[in-house]
């Protein structure tokens, strides 16, 4: 709870000083091109936080890559374009856009990242056969051969990672990556269940969450949700390029995620997800079946629980 609350208290100091805010822009647009969709939308909508969401815009785009600067100044431009002139809070808003755009070179003529219909979406040569067997395919791997992943491999795999859900699409994680021996022998240390299979891991990838990127406490879980949702796609890109990986158990003791701030010099409002072992598989090393559960046993099709 101590990293709620420190991660809390820098969300509100970021706030209080109009300092940087990465988590504040990517939340605040996001809700702009949600009401944008809206067909009965109120008529100057957003117009409560329109002013916080540009000051902030302005002041973190110095953090924000290329693909995030265009596509919350198109957002933007985009909102100022259909609502119109007659609310003050909004006219004020436009001009400081207006003028901070006259003052950067940012090439807004390629495709915009506005709301879209969804026939436009391309269709997927992927069908529910390709997708059930590389999922099959995908299993928890302990044995793997002396490899370092390459950069470019793992930065795909990423890639794929990041297009999976996020709430508010605000992404609150990091990735720590090592297959440098001293660092790699260093994070090793941490997780448990891997006595068995410990010289066998050449790289690991450590989720990191954020805490800093929430107002509350009521989203102290959000780290963990979006964090293993970009896990999930995440290893899926590594299958698919012939990387295997295992993800492992990170559970909440704070003796060990004290050791593991101390190890790696982790801000306080930072928490550890999940650890994950990856490289190239041993031919010859064995997997578990691992069964998994049938759907029907898991699934209640318009039904509610009764007694226990």
């Amino acid at each position: 709870m101590k990293s709620v609350l420190l991660g809390k208290k820098l969300f509100e100091k970021r706030i209080d000083n109009n300092e940087a805010n990465i988590s504040k822009v990517r939340r605040e647009v996001h809700r702009i091109e949600k009401g944008l969709i809206l067909p009965n939308r109120k008529p100057f909508f957003a117009s409560d936080y329109i002013e916080s969401t540009v000051d902030f815009l302005i002041a973190s785009f110095h953090e924000l890559d290329s693909f995030n600067k265009k596509w919350c100044c198109d957002v933007l431009i985009k909102y100022f374009d259909e609502i119109g002139n007659g609310n003050h809070s909004i006219d004020l808003s436009r001009e400081k856009l207006h003028e901070f755009l006259s003052s950067i070179d940012l090439d807004l003529e390629v495709v915009s990242s506005v709301p879209f219909n969804q026939s436009q979406l391309e269709k997927t040569p992927i069908v529910y056969d390709d997708l059930l067997s590389l999922a099959k395919r995908r299993h928890s791997v302990r044995f793997f051969k002396d490899v370092k992943v390459e950069k470019e491999k793992l930065e795909k795999a990423l890639d794929i990672g990041l297009q999976s859900p996020s709430a508010c699409n605000r992404q609150p994680f990091e990735v720590l990556f090592f297959n440098q021996e001293e660092l790699l022998s260093e994070a090793l240390k941490l997780p448990m269940g891997i006595t068995t299979f410990m010289g066998e891991i050449k790289n690991i990838a450590i989720i990191v969450g954020d805490l800093s990127y929430y107002f509350s406490e009521r989203d102290r879980h959000l780290i963990y949700v979006d964090g293993s949702l970009f896990t999930m796609a995440f290893l899926f890109g590594l299958e698919v390029q012939g990387i295997s990986s295992c993800v492992i158990n990170w559970p909440d003791i704070e003796a060990y995620e004290k050791e593991f701030h101390k190890i790696f010099n982790i801000p306080s409002h930072k928490r550890g997800v999940c650890f994950i072992a990856l490289g190239y598989a041993k031919e010859t090393g064995k997997i578990p079946y691992s069964e998994k559960k049938e759907s029907s046993k898991i699934l209640k099709y318009n039904e509610i629980y009764t007694g226990r």
